[in-house]
């Protein structure tokens, strides 16, 4: 599994794969000083394209779009 560009605040234990099994290969997150515990797998590109948000901006995209009656359609 893909664990990317996610930001951890306060978590003490943001990704264990060590504890409770399976894989997981993180790329670009910020575990906010926390260690996470991994058993790294081999999946490292999905057969898709997509683009990822920056790191920087997830914290700012969460709060503004979070909450209820947010989502429009």
């Amino acid at each position: 599994t893909l664990i990317e560009n996610n930001v951890f605040v306060n978590a003490t234990s943001p990704l264990m794969t060590t504890t409770h099994g399976g894989y997981a290969n993180p790329v670009g997150n910020d575990w906010g000083g926390a260690t996470p515990e991994l058993n790294p797998g081999t999946f490292t590109s999905p057969p898709y394209s997509y683009t990822l948000g920056a790191t920087s901006g997830v914290i700012s995209a969460v709060t503004a779009c979070a909450g209820t009656c947010k989502i429009t359609v």
